[in-house]
C-alpha cells in the first residue's frame, strides 16, 4: 500500500482549531487515516487522533460524511 505523503511531516503540533490540516489525515468517509498511510510515528498519530477528536466534540470537523 502506498503512503499518501510522501514526505516527512513537519508538524510539531497538532492543533484542533487548525481544521484545514486535520482534514488531510481524514479520509472521505470522516475516518483517519493509519500511520502506515500518513508517515507519522506513534507519538505523532496519537496527538493527530486526540487533535481530530477535539475537533469534532466541538463541531469543527464531521463525525462521519454527508452521503
Amino acid at each position: 500500500m502506498a503512503k499518501i505523503f510522501k514526505q516527512r511531516t513537519d508538524v510539531a503540533y497538532f492543533d484542533y482549531k487548525d481544521v484545514k490540516t486535520l482534514q488531510r489525515f481524514v479520509n472521505v468517509y470522516g475516518q483517519i487515516e493509519s500511520r502506515k498511510k500518513t508517515g507519522l510515528t506513534e507519538t505523532q498519530q496519537r496527538h493527530l487522533a486526540v487533535a481530530i477528536k477535539r475537533a469534532r466534540h466541538i463541531g469543527l470537523l464531521p463525525f462521519v460524511a454527508n452521503n
